[in-house]
């Protein structure tokens, strides 16, 4: 991508008025900070799509999105099977690392914590007890909840599909 590439790119994604800010634009591995990818909050009623190959910063991502929703007053749920964003709830640690990509992407960073409540399906674990039906887990959120292997998830994903 050249600089006139990321300063078109600036100029498409100059928003006016509250929005979630995702990023900025990246020229050979260089953040282009002055080229700010941002969102409206206006847009967020609308269906989103994070893809990309493992490792590429989709938890993170959705992650941002969580938070900075939050920040601006707007209620979230998010379903984290794995945990992985559960450390929204506590102030980051800052690093080098953090630091460093602050300053390559003109970000202010400040360790924030945001409100935060755990569900704990069918009352195991720790968090607020939610009851569910076997139907409304589904076969792969139950195959998750009973620590199934591959093969035995299929199974169940089979007696769903005739007992359902």
């Amino acid at each position: 991508m050249t600089e006139q590439q990321a300063e078109d790119l600036a100029r498409a994604y100059a928003i006016e008025g509250p929005a979630l800010e995702l990023g900025t634009v990246v020229i050979d591995t260089e953040p282009f900070p002055s080229a700010a990818v941002r969102m409206p909050l206006s847009m967020l009623n609308r269906h989103g799509l994070v893809a990309g190959a493992t490792g590429t910063g989709k938890t993170k991502t959705l992650q941002l999105m969580a938070e900075q929703m939050s920040a601006a007053g707007i209620p979230v749920f998010l379903a984290d099977i794995k945990g992985d964003v559960s450390g929204v709830a506590a102030p980051g640690e800052p690093s080098d690392r953090v630091a460093k990509r602050a300053e390559q992407t003109a970000t202010v960073w400040v360790p924030t914590g945001y409100p935060a409540e755990f569900l704990a399906l069918g009352g195991l674990g720790t968090g607020i007890p939610v009851r569910a039906t076997m139907t409304s887990f589904g076969p792969v959120l139950l195959s998750k909840v009973l620590g199934l292997n591959d093969t035995q998830e299929s199974s169940l994903g089979l007696v769903f599909h005739f007992a359902d």
